[in-house]
């Protein structure tokens, strides 16, 4: 095991913590609900994984194929249905240099093809949307 996950003193939020190096970071339910609102939701750390996992992907691409990614950006959200089950993560990909079209297609692609947002159920639907500098 790499995290370990506990509930924090007040009861609605809860405390991670990274084994190796003790590293935290804290959760709280959704205001709308009772929590506080000073950390994000676990829905909201869940987009914030997917968009981690896609900016790793675009990292490790631009290491590999000899380009920059430096500046590149992914703000992440979700939107929820009726009931208040996630239907759609929201990902607003941030690329502010100019690029070729190569290099467009290769970060398009390691975006696509995050192993992290791959295990997200189908029915919950990705919407991507792209600011790409000049």
């Amino acid at each position: 095991m790499s995290t370990t996950v506990t509930i924090h003193e007040d009861g609605m939020r809860c405390r991670t913590i990274w084994e190796p190096s003790g590293q935290q970071c804290c959760t709280d339910v959704a205001a709308a609900i009772g929590g506080r609102g000073e950390y994000p939701t676990p829905a909201a750390m869940m987009a914030a994984s997917v968009a981690s996992c896609m900016l790793s992907m675009v990292a490790h691409t631009g290491v590999n194929k000899g380009f920059s990614t430096t500046g590149v950006q992914i703000e992440s959200g979700y939107e929820t249905n009726d009931k208040g089950g996630i239907c759609a993560l929201v990902f607003r990909v941030t690329v502010p240099m100019a690029t070729t079209p190569q290099v467009r297609r290769m970060i398009e692609a390691a975006v696509a093809h995050c192993p992290v947002g791959a295990i997200i159920d189908p029915a919950v639907e990705k919407k991507i949307s792209w600011s790409w500098g000049e």
